[in-house]
């Protein structure tokens, strides 16, 4: 059986005939009840009248693409961008001006996720609560405000106050953004928007920027990469607060007809859309679900190396001898190559997905990432410090991490149902991530500085625990994929109307399968 269900009619996967569904365009929706998804009013409109096509539905899926993917991409980006612009400031004079001795600079850096981490349950209840797009548009407002604030700040205790503050207003970002995507795509055209949605490209904002107030006259220069950044996350909270809806049900850039195609689509996954209701059990079954934990330790290890490395990479490559300007040019590589890995993991995800749809293909690409970066680190580890280009060259390759972790923030988001247990589970993988980028940073000595043994040794050992974790996580999922299927054949189970749009966890469905 594949990772989907197979009860879906309308089904227009690649490379299946094309097959048509009925609708009455006329035909009042009913709503939904309490318990049920918000979608469920949009539910079996397909029954009878008109019909909709492969061809439709591609068309559609173009015009989703064009407004959504582009606004979840700079969503990513602008906080990734800011999050690092201490990375830049600090060749500026930023650590001499606010007294970042010894290792305060790596406090300052883990700062920002002790708010990350702090707020990452509490904002899963508020995206649960309030609607998405609105929330986004009021907390990157605030975060903007936030880093003009940071680029006044004049000592160690200011600086960690307001990262503490900036980090939780970006808690609800990433996790909102995966919950947008659940609710437009199947769990099949999630992969390539994931790559697309989350690359490593804001050092093409941040490089040229920090090149450009190299030229600034005083001698304060860094102030202004927090004025600019805070700037431009004020312009883009008005961007998000016009042009992103909240869910498909009221989104006004599609029709009635189109709101029914998309629901139809997302039928075939049996994890629905949205449900504003909190529900308790949910919450609980998040805590106690064992792949739960396998993807939080997994998380908790892949991304040591970007608590490390975005700290430091700029330092780096200051120690080999080059000029704080060439040095935040320098930098942009290591963006290019993580959104190399982003599209590479990812894009090798949808097309195995799209020639082998019966097969499992996602946990092999994490595990080939995971060992480029593996490679780069020993590179990194080892090559003596007058080799300048074989460091640099490794530095890059060591980005490679991004993919095979955003793959896993794909697996997360595909394989839990029920809205509750959604933003239950996003919150406790951001954790690990917090908890990963608040501890990262202090494997960096200043004292090692620029070799940083114990930072890279570090990174080699989380790579080794990411791949025996992950593939136990698969082992899991494709044992309970055999046991529900043996399940579902012995009660001859084939229509799934009665659990797709229940708000129902992975757990309760018993249709529902597990990718991996």
């Amino acid at each position: 059986m594949s990772d989907v269900a197979k009860d879906t009619k309308t089904s227009l996967t690649a490379g299946e005939v094309e097959e048509t569904s009925s609708i009455s365009p006329g035909k009042a929706v009913s709503h939904a009840g309490a318990d049920e998804d918000v979608a469920a009013r949009y539910a079996n409109q397909f029954t009878d009248g008109n019909s909709y096509g492969i061809k439709e539905w591609r068309r559609l899926r173009w015009k989703l693409d064009l407004r959504l993917v582009p606004l979840l991409w700079f969503n990513i980006t602008l906080g990734a961008m800011d999050k690092v612009t201490t990375a830049t400031a600090a060749l500026y004079g930023f650590r001499e001006d606010t007294d970042l001795y010894g290792d305060r600079y790596s406090w300052v850096g883990s700062a920002f996720y002790f708010g990350y981490l702090l707020w990452c349950l509490p904002s899963g209840s508020l995206l649960q609560k309030f609607p998405i797009a609105k929330l986004m548009f009021v907390v990157q407002l605030l975060w903007g405000c936030i880093l003009i604030g940071t680029g006044f700040a004049n000592n160690f205790a200011s600086l960690m106050a307001l990262r503490v503050i900036l980090g939780a207003l970006e808690a609800p970002i990433v996790p909102g953004n995966f919950l947008v995507l659940t609710m437009w795509y199947t769990r099949r055209e999630q992969p390539i928007r994931t790559g697309l949605m989350y690359t490593g490209l804001s050092v093409c904002f941040t490089g040229p920027i920090g090149w450009g107030i190299g030229f600034l006259a005083g001698e304060h220069q860094w102030r202004s990469m927090f004025w600019i950044s805070g700037a431009m996350t004020i312009v883009w909270a008005c961007v998000i607060g016009y042009f992103l809806p909240d869910n498909p049900v009221k989104a006004k850039f599609v029709s009635e007809r189109e709101k029914a195609i998309v629901i139809d689509r997302l039928r075939q996954d049996q994890t629905g859309v949205e449900n504003k209701n909190f529900k308790r059990g949910q919450v609980i079954e998040a805590f106690t679900d064992p792949k739960m934990w396998l993807l939080f330790l997994f998380n908790l290890m892949i991304s040591i190396p970007n608590g490390g490395l975005t700290n430091f990479a700029p330092l780096i490559i200051n120690g080999l001898g080059y000029s704080p300007q060439r040095a935040t040019l320098l930098t942009m590589p290591t963006g290019i190559m993580q959104t190399v890995s982003s599209y590479m993991c990812n894009g090798g995800v949808f097309l195995c997905l799209k020639y082998f749809p019966n097969k499992q293909f996602r946990t092999l690409w994490i595990i080939f990432g995971i060992i480029v970066g593996m490679i780069s680190a020993v590179f990194l580890r080892t090559l003596p410090l007058n080799n300048y280009n074989g460091r640099l060259a490794a530095l890059y390759m060591s980005y490679f991490y991004l993919g095979p972790y955003i793959v896993s923030l794909g697996l997360n988001a595909a394989n839990t149902a029920g809205h509750t247990k959604k933003v239950t589970a996003n919150a406790m993988i951001f954790i690990a991530y917090c908890v990963s980028n608040i501890v990262a940073p202090q494997f960096f000595k200043t004292s090692q500085a620029p070799l940083y043994p114990l930072g890279m040794g570090a990174i080699l050992g989380a790579y080794c625990i990411a791949i025996v974790t992950i593939i136990i996580y698969a082992l899991v999922c494709w044992r309970e994929n055999k046991r529900r299927d043996a399940v579902d054949a012995a009660a001859g189970q084939r229509e799934h109307q009665d659990t797709d749009f229940k708000d129902l966890t992975d757990k309760e469905n018993i249709h529902f399968r597990y990718v991996w």
